[in-house]
């Protein structure tokens, strides 16, 4: 996202400008080898700039990052939605891309980062996990409790609430979305020289 009155109008006006000047594109996000660092890291190499060319400054919550980005001490940030939606809807920032598979119901009108041309997905996402050891009926238990879990009408209430998407996973699909997503970070963090 960038300042409502920024020049930068779409990632492609970002991409254009990164190629142009990439180390004075100052970007703005979470911690170091967080999930914002990383999304940054992957759209300025998807700029062909690469790690050297990412001018990236971290910060530890995305409140302090937000006002960094109003202040203008920011050409562009990078957040969970639910941290900057109250904003976007206040017409004080405005949103250039999603890395979510699909657009959000927190912000409708802002492209993917796929529908923009940039070939990124990058969610937020979380699991459930258990300790080595446990036996496979004790795996069949917890799996079929998070599917009843995911099944009710409250987690689809905290779904619509937070502007999440539902992206449940069990047993074998969750094994490969996880070995898949680990191999990708590696890479990732490995070109922002953070491995």
């Amino acid at each position: 996202m960038v300042p409502a009155d920024s020049p930068l109008r779409t990632v492609h006006d970002l991409v254009d400008q990164w190629r142009r000047d990439s180390g004075g594109v100052v970007v703005g996000g979470g911690s170091i080898g967080s999930l914002d660092h990383l999304l940054a890291g992957s759209a300025a190499a998807e700029a062909g700039v690469g790690p050297a060319g990412l001018n990236y400054i971290a910060y530890s919550g995305g409140g302090e990052m937000v006002a960094a980005l109003l202040g203008d001490h920011l050409d562009v940030g990078v957040a969970n939605t639910d941290e900057i939606s109250d904003q976007v809807a206040a017409g004080e920032l405005r949103v250039l891309g999603v890395s979510a598979p699909q657009r959000t119901a927190d912000l409708p009108d802002a492209p993917t980062l796929r529908e923009a041309g940039i070939d990124i997905v990058l969610s937020n996402w979380r699991g459930l996990v258990a300790a080595p050891g446990i036996t496979a009926e004790q795996a069949a238990d917890m799996r079929a409790f998070a599917r009843e879990l995911t099944a009710t009408p409250q987690w689809r209430d905290a779904l619509r609430r937070n502007g999440w998407l539902d992206g449940f996973q069990d047993g074998p699909a969750f094994d490969r979305t996880l070995a898949a997503e680990t191999d990708r970070i590696r890479e990732i963090t490995e070109e922002l020289g953070l491995a």
